[in-house]
């Protein structure tokens, strides 16, 4: 009879170390409260928040004497409601106070406590801090840094889950309390939030709380059936084993996260502590598993990281462009001052000496004073309109015209450039050439490119425009025989950040910009400017037109 009694207080003892062990691994508050709304029960965390040395501190006492007035009457009211109409209160929001007094938010259930009888003997209550998911909602696209501040709180409080552990497995209290307490707080075991699992000292599954199938969509049978009875089987975290082992060999807390999937093959992320709980000979008889879902923190820290990767790189690409257009408008008050300066030079000369020049000399003036005009009104002309491309101002507007009239048109208005350099301009388009396409913006394209072939063709040669017809299409041809494009050059042609200025055969001045307007005004009519060149034979721009309306199909 003895040896029964001494077996049966020592699987009490191993009970109790086991029920606070689950309970003061609790990240929530957990209580149990007379019909006076006095303590009668409470984890770790409830004493450590009111910064109390031991539990039978808090015993007996109220939220009275440890709230403020005002805090301490909404919490008892809502008690004595459960306690007259036995209604439970599920996840209730509520503020309330941390352990160095600030304000905090908490996620509450109550639920009524009854004894054999049925009658209402108090409540079990369970409290949640949500005051960090609260705030991270709010904050979530200005402070990044919040995610990194919750995993330091989260590991500071898995520290001191840690200090309480091993604080609680030394105590011993009135052994005839544990069977009740057993009881009621298995209740509040089963209510949170959090999935708890208890495994044998070889770490097999021996239990799991309703949490459990709520959060991985497994019964504890259907989880052994398929993925395995111990937890190193069973768990995806690819160094569990040396998890386990490092638990079993220090006697303390280890945690850790896992990337899993629930039963249907959704992502997951768990918190978890994985805490041995020691009989009285201090020998590891069962482990408790805890795990928190942490899934939504891990999805809001990884749009943070990629919101904060893609403000990096729009910063850099606008760093880039920022240099880039340094650099060319440097280059256009560059070549926009040097026919200015010509200008006004001989408009000087002119103004001062006019009596003193013959008329061949001033002539000679008046012809360079057009030619500095002439360069500077193309300039402008050019910057105005890629400063139009760059701002969606030019709109495409296709009608049907004439290739070959408009060719003529242009060879006509850059004749006297030709004429001085002796170069033949020849118009290859056949007559009643007909293409569908903005008009203004293919003028400036072969405008640009025939003037540009003008620059860099030396004396007696040949610039030539062809139409080559193919289907439904027209291919542009601009073609010299000119000095060509280096072979360094080939593919910097139409890039803006390569933008440089570069002299013709004859001095004449030029910024590259115009081949750019010419990129971009083809582009828009959903084709490529394209080139071949070779050095001392000349160069052909080519690009591509449609010959006619497209069809519209109903």
């Amino acid at each position: 009879m003895a040896e029964q009694k001494v077996k049966g207080k020592k699987q009490l003892f191993d009970e109790k170390h086991l029920l606070y062990t689950l309970i003061d691994n609790m990240p929530d508050f957990i209580y149990i409260k007379d019909t006076d709304s006095h303590f009668i029960v409470a984890n770790q965390k409830l004493i450590d928040v009111h910064n109390l040395k031991s539990r039978d501190q808090l015993i007996g006492k109220s939220d009275h004497d440890f709230y403020p007035r005002e805090l301490a009457d909404k919490y008892h009211s809502n008690e004595q409601a459960i306690i007259r109409t036995g209604k439970p209160l599920i996840n209730h929001e509520e503020r309330s106070l941390d352990e160095e007094g600030n304000e905090i938010y908490l996620s509450t259930t109550k639920i009524p406590l009854h004894d054999t009888d049925g009658k209402i003997i108090g409540i079990v209550g369970i409290g949640r801090d949500i005051t960090d998911k609260r705030r991270a909602e709010e904050k979530l696209l200005d402070d990044a840094d919040q995610l990194q501040q919750i995993n330091a709180l989260l590991e500071e409080k898995q520290e001191e889950v840690q200090q309480q552990a091993e604080e609680l497995s030394a105590q011993a209290d009135n052994l005839r309390l544990i069977n009740q307490e057993l009881e009621k707080l298995s209740a509040a075991v089963s209510e949170t939030d959090n999935v708890v699992i208890i495994l044998d000292e070889d770490g097999n599954f021996e239990w799991v709380n309703n949490s459990f199938t709520m959060v991985y969509g497994y019964t504890l049978d259907q989880f052994i059936q398929e993925r395995g009875k111990n937890m190193l089987e069973g768990s995806h975290h690819p160094e569990i084993k040396d998890i386990l082992a490092k638990c079993r060999d220090s006697g303390k807390t280890v945690r850790y996260q896992t990337e899993t999937m629930d039963k249907d093959g959704n992502v997951i992320w768990t918190q978890s502590t994985l805490t041995p709980v020691l009989n009285s000979e201090k020998q590891i008889i069962r482990f408790v598993a805890v795990d928190t879902d942490i899934t939504a923190v891990k999805k809001a820290q990884d749009m943070v990281n990629t919101q904060k990767a893609e403000i990096e790189l729009q910063r850099d690409q606008l760093e880039k462009a920022n240099i880039t257009k340094d650099k060319f408008f440097s280059i256009i008050a560059h070549d926009l001052k040097n026919p200015f300066h010509s200008i006004m030079g001989f408009t000087d000369l002119l103004i001062k000496n006019y009596n003193d020049f013959e008329d061949t000399k001033k002539k000679e003036f008046l012809g360079l004073i057009n030619e500095s005009s002439q360069y500077a009104n193309n300039l402008l002309d050019n910057l105005l309109y890629w400063s139009r491309t760059q701002t969606d101002r030019i709109k495409y507007g296709p009608i049907k015209f004439d290739l070959h009239s408009l060719v003529n048109e242009i060879q006509h208005m850059l004749h006297g450039n030709a004429e001085k350099k002796q170069l033949a301009l020849l118009n290859l388009v056949p007559e009643a050439s007909y293409v569908y396409a903005d008009k203004n913006m293919i003028h400036t394209v072969l405008r640009n490119l025939v003037s540009n072939s003008i620059k860099f063709t030396p004396a007696e040669g040949t610039i030539s425009v062809e139409a080559v017809p193919e289907e439904d299409f027209i291919h542009v041809n601009v073609k010299d025989n000119g000095v060509g494009i280096p072979l360094d050059k080939h593919g910097k042609l139409f890039s803006f950040g390569e933008f440089h200025s570069t002299s013709g055969t004859a001095g004449e001045p030029g910024t590259g910009l115009g081949l750019i307007i010419c990129f971009e005004f083809v582009k828009k009519h959903g084709r490529e400017l394209s080139f071949s060149s070779e050095s001392g034979k000349g160069t052909t721009f080519t690009f591509i037109l449609p010959g006619q309306e497209p069809s519209i199909t109903v």
